[in-house]
C-alpha cells in the first residue's frame, strides 16, 4: 500500500468532518433564538439534553468500534459536552420588562443600597407614579416604598463616596454611590425621585 492510499482514506475523513462543522454551526446560527427560549423551560429543556447525551454517547461508542470514523468520534464528542454544559437557563427578565410589570415609569441607578441589616447591596431604583421599588441585580425587590411616605431627599459627600437619603415617616433610606461618577449618579437619582415626588404633595395655599 502506498502512501498517497494511506493518506486519502485520512483526507476524505477530515473534509467529511470539516462539512459536518460547518453544517452544525450554520444549524445553530438558525437555531439559537429558539434555543434561548427553550432553556427558560426547564424540563422540555433536561429532556433535550438527555437524548443529545444518549446520542452523542452512541456516536462515540460506534466511532470507537469502527476504528477509523473520527467525524463521529468528534461530533459525538462535542454533542456530549454540549449536553453537559448547557443548562437550562433561569427564568429572567430585562429591566424594560421588569419596568413594565411593576408600572415603572423610570429606571435609574441605586448605587448600593444600605439595608436594615447594614449591609451594602447593589441596587436600581424603579420610579413609578406612586412608589419606588429598590431592585438588586437579579431584579428581585429589595424595598417597595410609597412616595408619599418621603419627607426629604439629601444628596450629600461622605468621605469618598456621595450618599443618597431618604428620610420618610418612620425611617430613613441611603443609597451609597461609589467611583469617578458617584456625585453625578447620586445626583440624577435625586433629581428624578424629586420630578416624581413633587407630583404627589399637595399643593399649599
Amino acid at each position: 500500500m502506498t502512501q498517497d492510499s494511506r493518506i486519502a482514506p485520512l483526507r476524505a475523513g477530515l473534509a467529511r468532518l470539516r462539512r459536518g462543522v460547518l453544517w452544525v454551526i450554520f444549524a445553530l446560527v438558525l437555531i439559537i433564538p429558539k434555543t434561548n427560549r427553550l432553556r427558560r423551560h426547564r424540563l422540555a429543556w433536561n429532556c433535550g439534553r438527555l437524548i443529545t447525551g444518549l446520542v452523542g454517547i452512541a456516536m462515540v461508542a460506534w466511532g470507537a468500534a469502527g476504528g477509523h470514523h473520527l467525524a463521529l468520534l468528534v461530533t459525538g464528542a462535542g454533542l456530549l459536552l454540549l449536553a453537559l454544559a448547557l443548562a437550562p437557563k433561569s427564568a429572567d427578565f430585562s429591566i424594560d420588562e421588569r419596568a413594565r410589570q411593576l408600572g415603572a415609569l423610570i429606571v435609574v441607578d441605586g448605587g448600593r443600597y444600605l439595608d436594615d441589616a447594614g449591609a451594602l447591596r447593589p441596587a436600581k431604583l424603579f420610579i413609578g407614579p406612586d412608589r419606588l421599588w429598590v431592585l438588586n441585580p437579579a431584579l428581585q425587590i429589595l424595598l417597595e416604598l410609597p412616595l408619599i411616605q418621603i419627607r426629604a431627599l439629601t444628596v450629600e459627600p461622605a468621605g469618598a463616596v456621595w450618599r443618597l437619603r431618604l428620610d420618610c415617616n418612620h425611617s430613613e433610606t441611603q443609597f451609597v454611590y461609589e467611583g469617578s461618577f458617584a456625585e453625578h449618579l447620586a445626583r440624577v437619582a435625586d433629581e428624578t425621585l424629586r420630578s416624581q415626588l413633587y407630583r404627589e404633595l399637595p399643593v399649599l395655599r
